[in-house]
């Protein structure tokens, strides 16, 4: 796993060069005398503020200029956030959180789901469901016509790219196998929650005042 923290405050040049292998799962490396390959496969983590003081989108006023907030929002290319499966909006935790009075699901109950979805993925043949491509991904995570008309809609509002498709078939085929459905055709709802979990740039970065 790499975890990059503040991902907007690195430069654009070394976020966009984790496109390759986050894409392949190798890095290539050229040189002079000659050329190797390193395998990459890895699960990357990141966070980032909405803007340079970070209270955009939250109660607090934020102190940044509109020309500073698109400043920081083109350090991330559309490419490499692009390749994101699950894109959060995280809100501030309230009071009753921070001071415990409110009682959260524990890691051992989500640990023993993913355990479960994990085996399940395994039996398919693959790692993981992101693994999944071709015909495994048609046989594991086949559309009806309406999962196809729901995908299509996102493609005409430009809420989904071409390769962002597979990528929510794929997260939708996780939720389903963390609920315990065995059926290969994709519910709307599984999509649906895919799509949501897929939250626009604009949306997690703040918009124009």
């Amino acid at each position: 796993m790499l975890f990059l923290d503040e991902l907007a405050e690195f430069a654009p040049a070394v976020l966009d060069a984790l496109r390759q292998p986050l894409e392949e799962g190798r890095i290539r490396l050229a040189r002079a005398h000659g050329a190797v390959s390193f395998p990459a496969r890895f699960l990357l983590v990141a966070a980032s503020n909405p803007c340079p003081c970070g209270n955009a989108g939250t109660p607090q006023p934020c102190r940044c200029s509109e020309a500073a907030r698109r400043r920081y929002r083109r350090r991330l290319s559309a490419p490499l956030l692009d390749r994101f499966d699950l894109r959060l909006g995280v809100q501030r935790p309230d009071v009753d959180r921070l001071t415990g009075q409110v009682v959260e699901e524990g890691s051992e109950a989500v640990a023993d789901r993913v355990t479960v979805a994990r085996e399940v993925a395994r039996r398919r043949g693959v790692g993981a469901n992101r693994d999944l491509a071709g015909s495994l991904l048609d046989r594991h995570a086949a559309l009806d016509r309406s999962g196809r008309a729901l995908l299509g809609d996102a493609l005409r509002q430009h809420r989904l790219t071409a390769r962002g498709v597979d990528r929510v078939r794929r997260v939708a085929r996780t939720l389903a196998d963390l609920a315990g459905e065995a059926g290969s055709v994709l519910s709307d709802e599984h999509l649906s929650v895919a799509l949501y979990l897929r939250a626009e740039p604009e949306a997690l970065l703040g918009a124009d005042s």
